[in-house]
């Protein structure tokens, strides 16, 4: 009974960081206009970039994670003064709520009956979630022997929303994950359908297809897919609608990816390359978007330098790269291919973009934001060869026990083109 009502109480808990700072009911940022109903997922996107900050300063996470409760408390007050408005006029109605209660508990109960931890969960992301709830900070933090192969932000959430819970335990931490692909999977299937039901059926659809316990074990994967859903909407928006908002987002969700994972600076750049593309934005605009994240990537190197940080620690060497021979890449090259067939095969999302492209061809040189996701795709499909292929590693080993979560977290920026595509269809 104790756990069932810690899985109530985080999920209202992990609401409120959807409903503040923003105003869920006004439509503007700074004179820039926007979908009210979307506020609710901007905060979210607002409040992970926050956290983010706090995780880098030398302040232990207990002196401050009910702080930031009380002051998301205050601002809601501020922002709704009675609480019943909200559920008056938000968007998320009453039947609404309890459907998202009602699917976030069951999904709860599975990660809180599990408690098997992934492998690179037990041996990496636990360990640093642990420095953050023994009131250690990033500073010592750093001096973990295995902290360089990949950035600890989603070990911080962990931590964060653990220290949050009732009683403690680790797996409380994980349950944001949960909360967190739940909304995105309601973000984009929410309005594609007229018909209210139609949407909720397509969410839990997108759930059985997408969802597995091994993503919500304390792997990071499930983030950077996530992470991904929410992008494949703002790029959907500002594509079709050139809305700057929408660009604010996209640049706030790249500058979450590249602290998730080492991959999460590749999707990151592939993003970038994709937004490069669009034909209505200028040279000037163009060149004011890359160096604004050369800004964030040269903002991480920073920090990284600063607490004498490798900024890689991964497989990858120069000499080994150029040093490669034909049969080598070769059979490195064969063997990717057949993985990647092999698990793209299991992953319906990534399967259907190529599929929906030669269908759809024309569409290549009609439909821009059409054309965009191919490019995406494309870059992306060189990508994971070229991890494979530059990996100081056992090419089959390496594809065995890692492929299958690439092609899952990726997947993630496909999976809304998909949809509007069967939709249409």
């Amino acid at each position: 009974m104790n756990e069932i009502i810690v899985i109530i109480y985080l999920f209202f808990i992990f609401s409120l960081f959807c409903l503040a700072p923003l105003n869920i009911f006004k439509n503007n940022i700074l004179n820039f206009s926007y979908s009210r109903k979307n506020s609710f997922y901007f905060n979210l996107i607002i409040n992970l970039n926050i956290l983010l900050l706090l995780s880098l300063l030398p302040i232990q996470l207990t002196d401050y994670s009910f702080i930031i409760i009380i002051i998301l408390i205050l601002i809601c007050i501020k922002n709704y003064l009675f609480l019943m408005k909200v559920f008056k006029d938000i968007n998320l109605n009453i039947p609404n709520i309890l459907f998202l209660i009602a699917v976030f508990f069951i999904l709860s109960i599975e990660v809180a009956s599990e408690l098997n931890l992934g492998w690179d969960a037990k041996w990496f992301w636990y360990i640093k979630s642990l420095y953050y709830t023994q009131n250690q900070t990033f500073n010592e933090l750093s001096n973990y022997v295995y902290n360089d192969f990949h950035p600890h932000l989603g070990s911080f959430i962990w931590a964060f929303y653990r220290d949050l819970s009732i009683n403690g335990y680790e797996y409380n931490g994980r349950l944001f994950y949960v909360f967190f692909y739940i909304i995105s999977l309601f973000f984009i299937s929410k309005n594609i359908f007229r018909n209210k039901t139609k949407n909720n059926i397509l969410f839990i659809f997108l759930i059985i297809l997408t969802q597995k316990y091994i993503y919500f074990s304390g792997l990071q994967e499930i983030l950077i897919f996530t992470i991904l859903v929410f992008m494949s909407k703002f790029f959907y928006f500002y594509v079709k609608e050139k809305n700057f908002i929408d660009f604010i987002f996209i640049f706030l969700c790249m500058n979450l990816l590249i602290w998730i994972k080492a991959e999460g600076i590749a999707y990151a750049f592939i993003c970038l390359l994709t937004i490069n593309f669009i034909s209505r934005l200028n040279l000037k605009k163009k060149l004011i978007i890359n160096l604004l994240f050369l800004s964030i990537i040269f903002f991480k190197i920073l920090i990284y330098k600063l607490f004498q940080i490798k900024i890689n620690d991964q497989p990858y060497y120069f000499e080994y790269i150029i040093n490669l021979d034909i049969q080598t890449l070769l059979y490195k090259i064969k063997n990717i291919l057949i993985y990647l067939s092999y698990y793209s095969f299991k992953n319906i999302i990534l399967i259907s973009v190529p599929i929906i492209s030669i269908i759809n061809y024309k569409k290549i040189y009609e439909n821009e934001y059409f054309r965009l996701m191919i490019i995406f795709f494309l870059v992306n499909i060189m990508f994971i060869f070229s991890i494979y292929i530059f990996r100081d590693m056992d090419v089959i080993y390496s594809l065995k026990t890692t492929i299958d979560r690439i092609i899952f977290s990726s997947s993630g920026f496909y999976l809304l083109f998909v949809i509007n595509q069967f939709k249409k269809n």
